[in-house]
This record gives structure tokens, sequence and C-alpha cells, in this order.
């Protein structure tokens, strides 16, 4: 059985959870260019969060053993 929870998984999660925190602000402030500093830093922590799991991880090309 494959793993449940990858990277890319975790990355979609966490890409929702913004996109919906973002919708909860807009609704409950019913503004565009009014928004709650909480839910609004929260959103943009889970984009942060998202991009930096998104970042698959590769081997540096100056790390390589040179023969």
């Amino acid at each position: 059985m494959p793993p449940l929870l990858t990277r890319q998984r975790l990355a979609t999660a966490f890409t929702v959870l913004g996109v919906l925190l973002m919708a909860v602000d807009l609704l409950m402030t019913g503004s565009f260019f009014v928004h709650i500093a909480e839910l609004m830093a929260a959103s943009i922590l889970s984009f942060i969060i998202a991009l930096v799991l998104e970042h698959a991880p590769t081997a540096r090309k100056d790390a390589e053993t040179k023969p």
C-alpha cells in the first residue's frame, strides 16, 4: 500500500487551507480591501508551507564527486 501522506498531498492540503482561509476572511469582512490580520497571516503561512513542500529537494551539482 502506498504512503497516504506524501509531500504532494500535504502541499495540496495546505493550498486548499490557504484558499479557504482567504474565503472566510472575505466573507467575514465583506470587502476585498479590508482583511482580518490573523486570517490573512494564517493563509499566507499555509501558502508558504505549501510552496516549501512542493519544492522537491535535489542534489547540488557542486556536491558531486570529481573523478
